[in-house]
């Protein structure tokens, strides 16, 4: 039979294996998964890396796999408002202890979009208009979803670009240091844990107020804020030192 090149055979693939897994919320055995969904083994492994690496598919244990609440969350239709809800503590804690203005940012196609924000009473502010959407290369939230990307390195002809990704994907830290807005500096870093479908944090400063010192002190803060929120949230896996 002729392949039709109107749809594509990958995406069909991976929303079978989606399927079948919707049809097993306890989890499932990767052998099961494989005699239900029909496909290859490898092909089977490789689509669930793949959902793993977006954070919609969970490790139960070596050879067993569910559909992960970040999955749920993600193909809510209000999912914004679940995401704002999860973030709101974490958002309050930090915006305590750096006195900045705290966001809120998830990545949506090649773009992102600010869920929420938190400002501190300063005469002089840096405020955001939330849900609206920004493109990727010159701010920090969308730097930091870029550094996800398969193969960005390669993908990058710019040395002094390809160097920031290289250091991004070391550190977890992306900088906005008056690329979008002249004296605005903002760094971003990862939330609940570094995945395309999940929310990312960042903190912004006029340069006037902005130290080295603050942006070491608002990494330490947001990732202590993360962690705290997560032994609440025991479902919610923390980032490794590696990820981070």
């Amino acid at each position: 039979m002729k392949q039709d090149k109107t749809v594509s055979t990958s995406l069909i693939k991976a929303l079978d294996i989606i399927s079948y897994m919707a049809g097993h919320p306890e989890g499932i055995r990767l052998v099961d998964l494989v005699a239900g969904s029909g496909l290859p083994r490898s092909t089977v492994i490789r689509i669930l890396q793949t959902l793993q690496d977006y954070g919609l598919v969970e490790n139960l244990d070596a050879r067993h796999y569910q559909l992960s609440a970040r999955f749920r969350s993600w193909a809510n239709p209000d999912r914004y408002t679940v995401l704002r809800n999860r973030y709101r503590p974490i958002l309050q804690a930090i915006s305590a202890e750096v006195k900045e203005l705290v966001l809120l940012g998830l990545r949506e196609g090649a773009g992102i979009i600010h869920l929420d924000y938190i400002e501190w009473d300063h005469a002089i502010r840096v405020a955001p208009t939330p849900h609206t959407r920004h493109p990727w290369h010159k701010h920090a939230l969308g730097k930091l979803a870029m550094s996800l990307q398969p193969g960005i390195l390669e993908q990058l002809k710019n040395h002094r670009r390809r160097a920031e990704m290289a250091e991004i994907q070391r550190t977890g830290v992306a900088w906005n240091r008056e690329e979008s807005e002249p004296g605005m500096i903002a760094l971003a870093t990862w939330g609940m844990k570094p995945s395309p479908a999940e929310p990312m944090i960042a903190v912004a400063w006029p340069t006037f107020r902005f130290t080295e010192k603050a942006a070491t002190n608002a990494i330490r803060v947001i990732r202590e804020a993360v962690r705290r929120e997560i032994k609440t949230a025991p479902a919610l896996k923390l980032p490794t030192g590696k990820e981070l």
